[in-house]
C-alpha cells in the first residue's frame, strides 16, 4: 500500500509537472503566434511603402522625360516632341508650383518669360514668380516680383492682384509705411475690384 501511495505520488507529480509544461508550451506558441502576426504586418506596411516609392519613381520618371522633350524640342526646333505652344512650358513650371518645388517653378518660370514675355500667360508667370517667392518667405524678393506685373503689365488682370500681394509682401517684411501705400493705391487705381475691400479692411486694422 505504501508502495502503492508513492506511486500515486509521483504520478501525480509528473501529471501536475506535465500540465505545467504544457501551459508553458501554449504560452510559448501564443507568443510565437503574435511574433508571427507582427511579422506579416512589417511586411505588408513595407510592401506598401515599395509601392509608393515605386509610383513616386514612375512619376519623376515620366516628368524628367517630359520636361526632357520640351527641352529637346526647343534645342532642335522639332515641334513634335517641343511644346506645341507657350502653355505646355508654362504648364510644367505650374506644375512644379502646385507641388511646392518653388526653386524649380521659379526657373520654370522665368525660361518662360525669356521666350514669351508679351503672351496671355506672361502676366501669370511673373505673378506666380511673386507668390513663389511669397511661400518661400522671402518677402522684400516676393514684393520686387509682384512690382514687375505692376511695371511690365499694368492693364492686366493680376495688376490689382500683384499690388495686394505686394502689400502683404511689405507688411511681413516690416515695412507697414510702404505696404499701405500699396493698399492706399489698390483703393485708388481699382476701387471696384474685390481686393479693394480686403485692403481697407488692412488699413482700418
Amino acid at each position: 500500500m505504501l508502495a502503492t501511495q508513492k506511486d500515486m505520488m509521483q504520478l501525480d507529480d509528473s501529471v501536475t509537472q506535465l500540465r505545467k509544461n504544457q501551459a508553458d508550451l501554449i504560452t510559448k506558441m501564443s507568443d510565437l503566434s503574435g511574433s508571427l502576426e507582427s511579422l506579416n504586418s512589417q511586411l505588408e506596411s513595407s510592401q506598401q511603402r515599395m509601392s509608393v516609392l515605386s509610383q513616386k519613381l514612375d512619376d519623376l520618371q515620366a516628368d524628367l522625360q517630359r520636361r526632357f522633350n520640351v527641352l529637346s524640342g526647343q534645342v532642335t526646333g522639332n515641334g513634335g516632341q517641343g511644346p506645341s505652344a507657350p502653355g505646355d512650358l508654362y504648364r510644367l513650371a505650374y506644375n512644379d508650383l502646385e507641388a511646392g518645388k518653388y526653386d524649380l517653378a521659379i526657373v520654370g518660370f522665368r525660361n518662360f518669360l525669356s521666350q514669351y514675355p508679351k503672351v496671355d500667360l506672361s502676366a501669370q508667370a511673373q505673378f506666380n514668380i511673386g507668390e513663389c517667392e511669397f511661400a518661400r518667405k522671402n518677402f522684400a524678393e516676393a514684393a520686387h516680383e509682384f512690382d514687375k506685373v505692376l511695371v511690365n503689365y499694368p492693364k492686366s488682370e493680376f495688376a490689382p492682384k500683384a499690388l495686394y500681394k505686394k502689400g502683404l509682401a511689405l507688411q511681413q517684411s516690416g515695412r507697414k509705411s510702404d505696404a499701405r501705400d500699396a493698399f492706399k493705391r489698390l483703393i485708388k487705381e481699382y476701387p471696384r475690384n474685390e481686393l479693394a475691400k480686403s485692403a481697407r479692411d488692412l488699413l482700418s486694422e
